[in-house]
């Protein structure tokens, strides 16, 4: 019995794919990511217990839009030289981000370009040390554990004198300090069915929990450096002190062999029952490099457009032709990470002003919808600050 038992867990065992080094990205990589920014309650049956087999059934899902990342040479970068040993490079809108890659890690190092607290400043961080992002092999119940810090200074004449608010002294500069811990276990197995894809996708599942604590230390005359946590018992009051606590993200990753993309990634809620992001491998052709910034409404349909787009301080958004009801305007992040949002009695033709100024040099998506939850249009928005 225990001989045949042994048999059967070696059987099974083989069904257990072993990602190799084939899924690091690599130079002239172009990866392509369908996101859907608000999954409803269907996507909460993809949240699986661990080991496997099991299918995650994505192909009935429609997608919001579609990212598109391209992997080039290091050289390639404004700021390659400040980061020594870099082979590819990622450039975007808001920066340029560096990567490491070995036979065995694939390491993101750093990026240059808007800091990442908001401020609307021009950085060169470095992780340091530098943040395992992939590791090969990888089989079922592989467990890793990483962490990195980057340290930011800012002179507080660079920053908006808004932050200090109520402080009693005005400090000569500020220095912000992010630390991520990252643990991952390759803890499931199974196939990834996606819309339009040729063939299904054998995966592994790795799901990661990581930990980003902002710390904020300011330099006062005659004191020095002051961890601000200690001035305001933990954070908040306002002003810079928004910036200090602790941010939790848990994700299952999909992984399969000589796929760069992830295969499928699910960000769950701190208690992992709901899904509250969806991201997979995209085969459709909603967007590409060459897709035009604007859509072109049908004459006489109702629709929504953003004015001044590119825009600085504030946005118009003109509503053409809707029949009477309630409609929410969202606007979102590139992976589909909501960011505002507000919701209208409209009629016909009508337009709304939001200002900016809470909101980061880059590039938006912006969606209406009307009060069934049907979308009437999402667009691209371009912020662009002086």
């Amino acid at each position: 019995m225990l001989l045949s038992a042994f048999i059967a867990l070696c059987t099974h065992a083989i069904a257990q794919p072993t990602i190799t080094n084939s899924y690091f990205p690599s130079f002239g990589d172009t990866l392509r990511s369908g996101i859907i920014f608000e999954p409803d309650a269907s996507f909460t049956s993809l949240i699986t217990g661990n080991n496997g087999p099991f299918v995650w059934d994505f192909s009935s899902a429609v997608v919001d839009d579609v990212i598109q990342t391209v992997y080039q040479n290091a050289s390639a970068g404004t700021s390659f030289a400040q980061f020594n040993g870099a082979d590819l490079v990622v450039i975007g809108e808001q920066g340029e981000s560096y990567f490491n890659k070995t036979a065995t890690q694939f390491q993101a190092m750093g990026y240059a370009g808007l800091d990442p607290a908001g401020f609307g400043l021009n950085v060169i961080a470095k992780f340091s040390p530098l943040i395992n992002d992939r590791r090969a092999p990888l089989s079922l119940f592989d467990f890793g554990a990483t962490s990195t810090n980057l340290s930011l200074p800012f002179a507080a004449n660079q920053l908006p004198d808004s932050l200090f608010a109520g402080f009693p002294l005005t400090p000569d500069s500020i220095r912000v300090r992010i630390g991520t811990e990252r643990q991952e276990i390759a803890n499931a197995y199974g196939t990834v069915l996606l819309p339009n894809a040729p063939q299904p996708f054998e995966v592994l599942r790795v799901e990661r929990l990581e930990l980003t604590t902002t710390g904020v230390d300011i330099k006062l005359p005659f004191l020095g450096w002051v961890d601000l946590s200690t001035l305001l018992g933990g954070g908040g009051g306002g002003g810079v002190g928004n910036f200090l606590g602790v941010d939790t993200t848990i994700t299952h990753r999909f992984y399969a062999n000589n796929v760069k993309e992830e295969v499928a990634l699910l960000t769950l809620s701190n208690d992992k029952s709901e899904v509250t992001g969806v991201r997979f491998k995209s085969f459709g052709t909603t967007s590409s490099t060459n897709e035009p910034d604007f859509v072109i409404d049908a004459p006489g349909s109702p629709s929504v457009s953003a004015y001044p787009n590119p825009a600085v301080e504030w946005v118009r958004f003109d509503y053409f032709n809707l029949p009477e009801g309630d409609y929410t305007l969202k606007i979102f992040s590139l992976i589909g990470n909501p960011v505002w949002n507000e919701t209208y009695h409209l009629a016909g033709s009508k337009f709304i002003k939001l200002d900016l100024d809470k909101f980061r040099k880059g590039t938006y998506l912006y969606s209406l919808a009307n009060e069934k939850g049907e979308v009437i249009g999402t667009k691209r928005l371009v912020v662009v600050k002086p």
